[in-house]
């Protein structure tokens, strides 16, 4: 069924290019998400070290602190972190909660410091080429929106959607040939009063 719709002209058109560029998802959906691409090798070697000497002293002084239900909560954030298929935010977190766990108890202060410090910088370095990338496709959406092909590929994308959804029926017949009707609009089947 034909419609007809109330469309913005091309320059309200090609003035939402950077809002329709920045909501169309997280900046940080545009990057990476292994954090081996923002910590080096030894980086993450040095943080899986000093958030498992972090979780032995950390589970001993919450125990004798009678605190055991924060034992099993400090276990999770680091099964979260070391978890193989763990992202930026799983292994930044899990290491974060685990330093916190650490303070909370007052276990080695200087290692939960340091592992707090890389949790940051990796999230940090992730953060900052996430905003760069987003910068990058609003600059690469906007100058696009402004080309005469991209506004004639809009008017042909607004053709169709004022047309509406369109039905090809194919016939195969006995032989095991076929036929193919002209697409017409779809009729939604309406009951009958």
């Amino acid at each position: 069924m034909p419609r007809t719709i109330d469309w913005p002209t091309r320059d309200e058109w090609q003035a939402k290019a950077e809002q329709s560029e920045r909501t169309s998802c997280f900046p940080r959906q545009r990057v990476s998400s292994d954090p081996a691409d923002w910590l080096t090798a030894d980086e993450i070697d040095e943080g899986r070290k000093l958030a498992a000497k972090l979780v032995r002293a950390t589970r001993i002084a919450l125990g004798k602190a009678d605190r055991v239900a924060d034992r099993y909560d400090m276990n999770d954030w680091n099964r979260r972190a070391v978890d193989e298929d763990a992202d930026v935010d799983d292994v930044a977190s899990g290491w974060w909660q685990i330093a916190r766990y650490a303070r909370s108890v007052d276990v080695i202060p200087e290692a939960a410091d340091h592992l707090t410090a890389l949790s940051e910088s990796m999230r940090q370095k992730r953060d900052s080429a996430a905003d760069a990338a987003e910068e990058q496709a609003v600059a690469k959406a906007v100058a696009e929106g402004a080309t005469d092909e991209a506004w004639e590929k809009e008017l042909k994308r607004r053709t169709r959607v004022e047309r509406g959804p369109q039905v090809t029926t194919i016939t195969v017949h006995e032989d095991g040939s076929s036929t193919v009707s002209e697409p017409v609009p779809f009729r939604p089947p309406w009951p009958s009063y």
